[in-house]
């Protein structure tokens, strides 16, 4: 997938799937449209000799444990969107539990 630190995409690519989903408030965003961009055809490249700096995480800060339930919320909605129907229903249900659980755990430690 495209990592949303650093990508670049074709205007026309990504407006041909109407862009990021709204639907995402902060993370996989770039998950998602770097795999609705594969399933329409479209080609992810990598290249391992470009270099970004990343200069911190500014929008994560101020509330780490909102922030965790905000990234957890938005992978359960990727593995929705990924793989839907009954027949993935508990793979989805497996993901998200542990995704849950995950959470309390890191919530319960910012909270000590």
């Amino acid at each position: 997938w495209l990592s949303g630190a650093c990508f670049l995409v074709r205007r026309s690519a990504f407006d041909s799937l109407g862009g990021f989903d709204p639907g995402f408030f902060m993370y996989f965003e770039d998950v998602d449209l770097g795999h609705r961009l594969g399933k329409a055809g479209f080609r992810n490249v990598y290249e391992p000799s470009a270099t970004v700096t990343h200069s911190g995480a500014h929008s994560t800060t101020s509330d780490s444990g909102r922030m965790i339930e905000a990234h957890h919320a938005s992978a359960r909605r990727f593995l929705d969107k990924k793989y839907p129907g009954p027949a993935l229903f508990p793979v989805r249900l497996a993901l998200n539990i542990g995704l849950r659980l995950r959470a309390q755990i890191v919530r319960r430690r910012l909270d000590h």
